[in-house]
């Protein structure tokens, strides 16, 4: 009799569990879903200073299943051409040094609070199919934050969160 009665039991607490680790899924696709803008990107250094990162101006794209995403910033400072169409090869790498661009599949670990990206495309080719890791929280309906996985910091870096605001209409 409690055997039979346990079964059923436990097999409606898994559905349950199962059930609401999908809504958790859903919830975190729909935050992520669309077009953000970068609010800002502080940097904590080794010596406990912080600072903003240097490609302050970025938009990331998130599709509505939170599986694919793209990726663009800049440096708004990096110095104009001299002559828009033949820049000089110092002026050409001031150009792709500030600027960062990639598409990725996303994993999302909902329980875990953290998302997987898999690059398809980026500007550095020795990053094409590597996997990194951002943790993120919400800050609110239209605002969130993703830190970056703290083995993918290079000294003097030790901290670098990147805050995000939902681009509405």
């Amino acid at each position: 009799m409690k055997t039979t009665v346990m079964w059923p039991i436990l097999l409606v607490f898994g559905q349950l569990t199962d059930t609401s680790r999908a809504q958790s899924q859903d919830d975190i696709a729909k935050q992520l879903a669309g077009m953000c803008r970068l609010v800002s990107n502080p940097q904590r250094l080794v010596d406990g200073t912080t600072r903003e990162g240097l490609n302050s101006v970025g938009y990331a794209f998130f599709d509505t299943s939170a599986t694919h995403m793209c990726f663009l910033s800049m440096n708004p400072d990096r110095p104009r051409w001299k002559a828009e169409s033949a820049p000089t090869p110092e002026e050409g790498l001031s150009a792709i040094r500030g600027f960062g661009a990639y598409c990725a599949t996303i994993e999302i670990h909902a329980k875990e609070g953290f998302m997987v990206r898999h690059y398809e495309i980026n500007q550095t080719p020795n990053a094409v199919g590597r996997a990194t890791t951002r943790w993120y929280t919400s800050q609110g309906i239209d605002q969130m934050s993703l830190r970056v996985d703290s083995s993918e910091l290079n000294p003097p870096v030790v901290d670098s969160t990147f805050v995000w605001e939902r681009v509405v209409k």
